[in-house]
């Protein structure tokens, strides 16, 4: 089974759709076009564009949630056994962490700091009913920058649609590049 792989600038990918997504052009069996009307089947990518999508749409909208502390929205798009997974390094080496889906929900409804977390440029792999999402990402706590990192969602359909299982993600106090969004609530 071929896996997909294709970047995706969430922007492009929302407001400005590839052409080969919206019309599948007409061949006949010469590759020339095909006067009869007959439409071509969509090629194995064309056909995996809606979960691309709606795999993009749900890191997202889970970053909104986060940031929104909206733990109804984030119970909704968590599978039952979710885990999330962080690294970050610490004075005598790296500092491992993990969580349970309902450890990481009751912590944002504990928690009353405000913050903003963002991904943008995300790469998006999807093979059948599993997706994974890589993006940076930065973190600003009172308005402020307080780090930055990569953001790694593994996805699966379920019955009720796409859910992520897990999140992986490390956690840069110093020499954050710049985000290409514009400055949080600016």
């Amino acid at each position: 089974m071929k896996t997909m792989r294709t970047k995706w600038v969430l922007a492009a990918l929302i407001l400005i759709p590839a052409p080969g997504f919206l019309i599948l052009g007409c061949r006949g069996e010469e590759g020339g076009p095909d006067h009869a009307g007959s439409t071509s089947l969509p090629s194995a990518e064309e056909a995996r564009a809606p979960d691309v999508l709606a795999v993009t749409r749900l890191a997202t909208d889970f970053m909104d949630a986060l940031s929104s502390r909206d733990t109804e929205r984030l119970d909704e798009m968590l599978a039952p056994q979710a885990r999330l997974f962080s690294i970050r390094e610490g004075q005598s080496g790296p500092i491992y962490g993990v969580r349970t889906r309902e450890e990481f929900l009751e912590g944002l409804a504990g928690d009353g700091s405000a913050f903003r977390e963002r991904i943008w440029e995300p790469v998006v792999e999807v093979s059948g009913r599993i997706a994974m999402v890589w993006a940076p990402y930065d973190f600003h706590l009172d308005g402020e920058l307080s780090h930055c990192g990569i953001d790694v969602l593994a996805l699966m359909k379920m019955e009720e649609g796409w859910k992520v299982t897990s999140i992986t993600y490390n956690v840069v106090r110093e020499g954050c590049e710049p985000s290409p969004l514009r400055e949080p609530g600016g």
